[in-house]
């Protein structure tokens, strides 16, 4: 059997920052499931968690359907994550 490698959420950057807005206006503002989100972007509901938690970056594309299922701009989105307590500006020096 494979040895399952173990998902490491990030503490700080752009992902744990999109991904807290992200939730944020689903639960608080919208008061919708992941399920319901899923449904509204037809992107899948695990990798909507996976953003959420920060584990996966999303494209331009992801930002653009996402920003439709929260019935918000993809500006709002951006600038919104800007101004998390976990954004820090990427450097281009990430360790991977």
């Amino acid at each position: 059997m494979p040895k399952l490698r173990k998902q490491i959420q990030p503490r700080l950057g752009v992902e744990k920052a999109f991904g807290q807005i992200v939730r944020s206006i689903r639960e608080e503002e919208l008061r919708i499931s992941q399920a319901e989100l899923e449904k509204r972007t037809g992107l899948n509901r695990t990798f909507i968690s996976d953003l959420e938690r920060g584990i996966q970056g999303p494209g331009i594309r992801t930002i653009l359907r996402i920003a439709k299922g929260l019935e918000t701009t993809p500006c709002s989105l951006l600038r919104r994550t800007t101004r998390n307590k976990f954004f820090e500006f990427p450097t281009g020096r990430e360790v991977i």
